[in-house]
């Protein structure tokens, strides 16, 4: 059997996030995505990998590759304290991490 048969594919969203107060913390972005999960997607796996600078990376199955991506389009600032906008996606954490995550970046 194929190891990606038991594991399964991931993909990598990175995303940049707007209209929050202060700096979005992994903790609140979680609570956030996965209450509109639960409300519109009826619960979509998902983990918040890494936010530094007003954007982050989420991973998610392969085949909820789709419906995540339009639930973080449907998040606003109005009634969701934050606007997401998906910057890219990917099938590796590292090509995401060395676009938009350089070195030197805290």
């Amino acid at each position: 059997m194929v190891v990606r048969q038991k594991v399964g594919r991931k993909r990598y969203i990175a995303f940049e996030v707007s209209g929050c107060e202060g700096d979005p913390t992994r903790s609140r972005l979680t609570k956030v995505i996965g209450k509109r999960s639960a409300e519109l997607a009826g619960g979509c796996p998902f983990d918040v990998i890494l936010v530094s600078n007003g954007r982050g990376i989420v991973r998610t199955d392969h085949r909820h590759q789709k419906v995540l991506l339009d639930l973080l389009g449907s998040l606003s600032a109005e009634s969701d304290g934050m606007k997401i906008a998906t910057i890219c996606t990917s099938g590796t954490i590292r090509t995401l991490k060395e676009k938009y995550f350089p070195k030197g970046s805290p």
